[in-house]
This record gives C-alpha cells, structure tokens and sequence, in this order.
C-alpha cells in the first residue's frame, strides 16, 4: 500500500514509515551536526563560494542526494577517490607552509586578512582541503550506513 491519502497521514490513523524514513532513524539525514567544526575550518578560506558551498553541502539532504545520484556504489568509489586526492593536496600544503614559515609543529595558522602571497595561498588551500575531506568523510560513512541498511 503504497498511496495514503494526505488526510490519513496527517490524522496518523495509519503510519507506514517509508524505507527511507526507517533508514534514517539509523543514518543521518545530512551533516548538520559538523557545521561548527566546518566553520572553524573555513576561518581559514577566503574563497567565498567556497564557503557558502561547504555550509550548504551540510544541509543537504543525504536521501535526496542519494536519489539523484547514478547509484549509491558509484558515489561511494567516487568519494573515496576524491577523499584520497583532497589528502595529498593537504598534506602537499602542510608540508610547503610548514617550509615557508619554518614553523614544523603547531597547527597553520590562517592569514589575518586576503594576503597575496605563497604562505596565505597555501595555508587556504590546506584549509580548503581539511573541510572538503571532512564533508567527504562524513557524507560517505552515511552513504556507507544507508548501503547498509539497504538503501539504494
């Protein structure tokens, strides 16, 4: 029984979760509950459609995304693949800023304001790379979770 009317549902006379809201008592719906670790993260950007991009990501809808995507196993091979490449980017710009500044230990520290030069380029790139990989682990543990729990 596929079709309820929306009178049922909304007296609750008859409460047949989908698939997908069953899922989701599991799995998360977005990735809502990172945003104040991505707002740390993105002190350090100043790429403005970057920003808005990554906080918007946090609130999308996982089951949405899922729906619109080629398949749950072609996002995961591909998340994977990009969660690698965003890793040597940070670790490439880790290891050029910590030159640059002769500072080995300690976290980067961003740039106070829009500075032009190799160490502020570098230090953004690392930032955007740590918030994109964070969004990108996440977002593929919960596709991993609705795999799992046989969402397709």
């Amino acid at each position: 029984m596929k079709h309820v009317s929306l009178m049922t549902m909304l007296l609750g006379v008859l409460a047949l979760p989908s698939p997908a809201a069953q899922v989701t008592e599991h799995c998360p719906e977005n990735l809502s509950h990172l945003s104040e670790e991505m707002n740390a993260l993105l002190k350090g950007v100043y790429v403005k459609e970057f920003k808005r991009t990554m906080r918007s990501a946090l609130q999308a809808s996982i089951p949405q995304a899922i729906e619109r995507a080629d398949g749950i196993n072609a996002q995961i091979a591909f998340l994977r693949k990009e969660i690698q490449h965003q890793v040597r980017v940070e670790k490439s710009a880790d290891f050029i800023a910590r030159d640059v500044s002769k500072n080995p230990d300690g976290p980067l520290k961003p740039c106070k304001r829009r500075e032009e030069n190799g160490y502020c380029n570098t230090v953004e790139r690392y930032y955007m790379a740590k918030a994109a990989n964070l969004a990108n682990r996440a977002f593929l543990k919960a596709l991993e979770c609705y795999q799992r729990h046989g969402y397709h």
